[in-house]
């Protein structure tokens, strides 16, 4: 059961004392030497590959719908190098909500484009930062503030001591957390000239949905970033962030010129291209376990 807007009273109950003890473990590791963590992430990442055999599947046939030219053994080797990129991203998300200043910075080995994102700021632009689900995804955003103002837009989660910590972490480490489906407030802040970050690259088959091609295949596609672009008044800057050895490096994109064109299919298209681009650098850090096909005709998980 959901609850709305839950403080900490809420969060005590029997029910969650598994979840803490689990949080404050993940508290207590990420104060390890980063190689370590990164060691264990992946031994955790193989664990979840036995025992989540449902998500496990979800994977492999995501990958085997995005590489049909792949064999076999190459899905199989992908679909287990992801869970040890899943793995980390536990320890990852951890360091973007609660690690010091001191132990981010160096983790950050190369940015480049940043003067893309400072001009458009500087000449007082609405700026949509855009991104896609990849599994280190949540320590670009912590890694981003020392050079960034922006507020974070996040799905909302059933499990409601998840909720209360996500949205503390990035409440803490943004400008503010905003709901997905809270478009107005993001309008807004786009029509001041504010910075979002932001990613729409789920399933999504409701209003303003369409079938986009992603890796040649129709996938059900939420067209709110040229909707958004439009209404905001705001620029589209993409970036990228890849986990190369132990650290990171984070590609800002120029802005997308004449955008939004008017066409959103073509526009949507446009984001995917991106997205395609970065996951043939680093296939194993795409979050594949997502239902990213579910709802496309003639497909089924």
């Amino acid at each position: 059961m959901r609850i709305k807007n839950p403080t900490l009273k809420d969060l005590i109950g029997p029910r969650f004392w598994l979840l803490w003890l689990g949080l404050g473990i993940l508290r207590l590791l990420i104060m390890l030497p980063f190689p370590m963590q990164l060691a264990i992430g992946r031994f955790v990442g193989r664990l979840l590959y036995r025992l989540a055999p449902k998500r496990v599947k979800v994977a492999r046939r995501n990958i085997e719908h995005c590489f049909p030219e792949q064999s076999a053994e190459q899905h199989e080797t992908l679909t287990r190098q992801h869970f040890e990129a899943l793995g980390i991203s536990l320890f990852e998300t951890g360091l973007s909500w609660w690690g010091r200043d001191r132990q981010i910075a160096p983790l950050l080995k190369e940015i480049n484009g940043l003067e893309h994102l400072q001009a458009a700021q500087a000449e007082g632009k609405g700026v949509i930062l855009l991104c896609a689900h990849f599994t280190d995804l949540e320590i670009a955003c912590r890694m981003l503030v020392p050079h960034a103002s922006f507020a974070a837009v996040y799905r909302q989660m059933n499990n409601p001591l998840l909720e209360y910590v996500t949205a503390a972490g990035r409440n803490l480490h943004s400008e503010e957390a905003i709901p997905k489906d809270n478009i107005k407030r993001m309008i807004k802040l786009l029509r001041n000239g504010r910075t979002i970050w932001f990613a729409s690259d789920q399933s999504y088959r409701r209003k303003n949905s369409e079938l986009i091609s992603f890796f040649g295949q129709p996938a059900p596609t939420a067209m709110v970033i040229p909707s958004l672009a439009r209404m905001g008044k705001g620029v589209v800057i993409p970036f990228n962030v890849a986990r190369i050895d132990d650290g990171y490096r984070i590609d800002i994109l120029p802005v997308w010129e004449a955008y939004p064109s008017g066409d959103e299919v073509a526009d949507t298209e446009r984001y995917h291209r991106t997205i395609e681009d970065q996951v043939r650098k680093v296939p194993e850090q795409y979050l594949w376990v997502h239902k990213r096909f579910k709802g496309a005709p003639g497909f089924e998980y």
